[in-house]
């Protein structure tokens, strides 16, 4: 090949690759995680970033940093630089109903941080000990009805703390709640014994099939595909929990808009990765890309449900 031509390909193929290279200038990209490893959330965070990482030509670390539902993670990233290299990987429950649940809101999802991507929707479970006397959700309410008070359930999320709180409302059951660090540490309790229930992500599916524990109901309205055999309450006679439980990236406010366009377009093409979707499929996580601006409508949608859902289950805390 001619010199001249080579030097001419070189220096298109420099010009081509230079915006997927980089996104931000940063040495390594952070994402941080609002729960620990183990969760459907690190889980998903885990599989985007390798694939993001590889487009960008950037490493992307997960820095899990779980603790007060999420809100520990957001505020980290709140507090950043708006440069691209500290990213949130955030759910409904910590940017969404986190500032509705409290008097005082640490922060507002559309003034304190700029909406990168959509990444999909979460499917809530009831889950029991497998040494809990019941196999069927008829069959709990009406046990914990019996000795209402004197039995516990977690939470590792203000999405579960919602769920368990419209179950008890709409069964009729009162227990006692259990704050945990995110799911993984309290599914291990409810495993042990200790806590009896939880409403919880996919993450809680591995257990169920090895016999550690039961799932008695979807919280949505349609059946989990890993869990065909398992009805939803609508199915059972209970209102379900009509809310969208959304994952997405965000980072600081005030980022360059060239810089959220290309983050957007390589985490959409992750989205669409096989990598990616086999470890959704495998944690029973649906993966959804879309427009920042479709995405930023269904925030917008989902906040009026959340604050309507807290003031209706009295989850205003101080």
């Amino acid at each position: 090949m001619p010199i001249a031509r080579f030097a001419r390909g070189a220096v298109l193929a420099l010009f081509v690759a230079a915006p997927a290279a980089k996104a931000a200038d940063c040495p390594v990209i952070t994402l941080v995680a609002p729960f620990p490893a183990g969760s459907t959330t690190d889980t998903i965070a885990r599989a985007l970033a390798r694939d993001m990482g590889r487009q960008l030509a950037t490493a992307i670390v997960i820095e899990n940093k779980p603790g007060a539902e999420g809100q520990i993670a957001a505020l980290d990233v709140l507090k950043a630089k708006p440069d691209g290299c500290r990213l949130l990987f955030a759910t409904s429950g910590n940017l969404s109903i986190a500032p509705h649940i409290r008097r005082q809101p640490p922060y507002e999802v559309h003034r304190d941080f700029t909406t990168i991507a959509d990444v999909g929707r979460y499917t809530y479970l009831l889950y029991t000990s497998a040494s809990f006397p019941v196999r069927s959700y008829a069959e709990f309410v009406a046990q914990v009805k019996h000795k209402p008070g004197q039995y516990n359930y977690g939470t590792g999320s203000n999405t579960n703390l919602m769920a368990f709180a419209h179950l008890s409302q709409k069964s009729g059951v009162e227990m006692v709640r259990v704050p945990f660090k995110g799911e993984p540490p309290a599914i291990q309790e409810i495993i042990a014994g200790r806590v009896q229930a939880i409403v919880a992500t996919t993450m809680g599916i591995p257990y169920v099939e090895s016999g550690r524990l039961r799932a008695l109901a979807v919280m949505g309205s349609r059946r989990a595909e890993l869990l065909p055999d398992t009805p939803t309450l609508a199915e059972l006679g209970v209102p379900p929990l009509d809310i969208v439980p959304w994952a997405g990236l965000f980072g600081p406010a005030g980022m360059r808009p060239a810089m959220t366009d290309r983050l957007h377009a390589v985490a959409n093409k992750a989205l669409a990765a096989k990598e990616v979707a086999q470890a959704a499929r495998a944690a029973g996580f649906e993966l959804n890309a879309s427009s920042r601006q479709e995405f930023e409508r269904l925030i917008a949608e989902q906040d009026a449900v959340y604050r309507q859902k807290i003031q209706e289950l009295g989850l205003l805390e101080d």
